[in-house]
């Protein structure tokens, strides 16, 4: 049901309920009472059939007793008409002044006109006309109202009020003022007990701080805390937080949403999805978990990421740091990746990698205990493997050339590899390509306690050993395809994400058991 429809279906509510309520009155009609005037004038021979009261007129009909300067009152209808300073009181609660009143005491309407006050408890309703319908306890405007209740303001051109229940029902062009900040919505109830207003149909909240929309919802105006629902968002400094439903405390600006949820930053390009998430305004962060995906925008190029959860947080100077937890998976279009967790800091422009982590980019992959890359201008310049570092190249189904040690340190101009350091126990097997035929003729396997290699077109052009090396050269017809490779070796090209949509897919990884050297 769309917002017209909700609005034309409370109308019609209220429609058969008033009807309803007029039908079921059995009990006789009361005669409207005069109390006290200080002049009272009736001539029959003028043909009109009423009393004319002057001065500190009062009357009484049931619990409610008017005031007013000056009236005429009609004994065969039982109505009045009341001039100046009219007033109805009704119990503690209710007073109704207006400068022009007609009442009938059959259907107990009263129809006040020009500068009507309804005060109820603490709250005021100001317009120019209101009928009050005494049967129903409703008041009901049509030519523009405000209503003041403590901090709020409530204006709407018509609406309804029900002083037993205490709401009041805003429709057409409605704004709420708060101190805090303004909603504007086209149909709300609001009710003066509780402070809560209730939403129907497209509403905005705006505040110095935030904006918020939704189609439906409410917000509690002394706890400031509110539930939104259909379309829902809000959106505070570049960041936006949306979900099927969202909840918002203003008091610590705190925004929790459920189900399609989602949180974006449309000055870094970030944009991150799941079905729970939550968000702070201040001190930024966000989390997000089930099904999570996060795309960051770089270069004209897209980063896609899956993990169980994601927690992205802003420091004082905008810089973010992400960090995502347990079956991480990365897909770029010359990147991909997979670790157990992953934390990037965009004020170092440095991602950390932990848990089996696994690094693709064309023909190469590297892996390590932990993988540190460092990155200037969104672009990798250099890479750290700490722990059983491993970088491998795949040159055709067979043939892999390898780099083994401790730790190695890799350097990157233009996203080509320039240089690699390897330290501590260093092993290397790479293969001698001959340029004319462009087919294997020999495999180098060194090893050294420390070793550089240079690259030039993706390709070693020098190498470096320290610390007495020990190498051989093995022509091709005597090359054992066991001999290719170092301990430890293992391609995992089967659990690289191929598609920005392969990241939702975890595959443990199966070792096969290690071939010696």
């Amino acid at each position: 049901m769309n917002f017209i429809s909700v609005k034309i279906f409370l109308i019609f509510i209220i429609m058969i309920i008033s009807g309803a309520i007029a039908l079921a009155q059995n009990e006789q009609t009361k005669k409207v009472e005069i109390l006290h005037a200080n002049s009272l004038e009736y001539d029959e021979s003028t043909g009109v059939k009423a009393k004319r009261l002057l001065g500190d007129v009062v009357f009484r009909h049931e619990e409610a007793y008017m005031f007013c300067d000056s009236a005429w009152f009609f004994d065969n209808s039982n109505t009045i008409q009341a001039y100046n300073n009219v007033r109805i009181k009704q119990g503690d609660t209710i007073l109704l002044v207006g400068k022009y009143l007609e009442y009938d005491g059959n259907n107990k309407i009263a129809k006040m006109r020009d500068s009507v006050v309804l005060k109820h408890n603490k709250s005021f309703l100001v317009t120019d006309s209101l009928d009050y319908d005494r049967n129903q306890d409703m008041a009901y405007y049509f030519e523009g109202g405000k209503i003041f209740d403590g901090d709020n303001r409530l204006t709407s051109r018509r609406g309804y009020y029900y002083t037993k229940l205490k709401d009041y029902y805003a429709v057409d062009t409605v704004v709420l003022r708060n101190p805090q900040y303004d909603i504007f919505s086209d149909t709300l109830k609001y009710n003066t007990e509780s402070a809560i207003s209730y939403f129907y149909g497209p509403t905005q909240i705006i505040s110095d701080s935030n904006y918020i929309y939704c189609e439906n919802g409410n917000y509690n105006t002394e706890t400031d805390e509110a539930a939104f629902s259909e379309n829902a968002w809000l959106r505070s400094g570049s960041n936006y937080l949306k979900g099927d439903s969202l909840y918002y405390d203003r008091k610590i600006r705190y925004g929790e949403a459920f189900k399609n949820v989602s949180v974006l930053d449309t000055v870094e390009n970030l944009n991150a999805y799941g079905n729970y998430g939550y968000y702070f305004e201040n001190p930024r962060n966000a989390m997000l978990t089930d099904s999570t995906f996060v795309i960051y925008v770089t270069d004209g190029d897209s980063i896609f990421l899956h993990s169980d959860t994601v927690y992205i947080s802003v420091d004082t100077s905008d810089f973010k740091l992400i960090r995502a937890f347990y079956k991480v998976q990365v897909y770029k279009s010359d990147l991909q990746a997979r670790c157990d967790s992953l934390v990037f800091y965009s004020k170092d422009s440095v991602a950390h990698m932990f848990f089996n982590p696994i690094v693709w980019s064309e023909k190469n992959q590297i892996t390590a205990d932990h993988i540190e890359v460092h990155f200037v201008n969104k672009n990798p310049e250099r890479f750290y493997l700490n722990g059983n570092a491993f970088s491998v190249e795949r040159y055709d189904s067979l043939h892999f050339n390898q780099m083994k040690g401790r730790k190695i340190t890799g350097y990157l101009k233009e996203k080509k590899i320039e240089k690699i350091d390897l330290f501590n126990d260093c092993q290397t097997v790479y293969f001698i390509v001959d340029e004319d035929t462009d087919e294997i003729v020999a495999m180098n396997k060194v090893v050294s306690n420390n070793m550089t290699i240079f690259f030039k077109d993706d390709k070693i052009e020098n190498i470096w050993f320290y610390d007495k090396p020990d190498g051989e050269t093995i022509p091709i017809e005597q090359i054992k395809y066991e001999k290719t490779l170092l301990k430890g070796f293992n391609w995992l090209d089967d659990y690289r994400p191929k598609s920005k949509t392969d990241v939702f897919f975890w595959e443990d990884i199966k070792i096969v058991n290690d071939l010696e050297q």
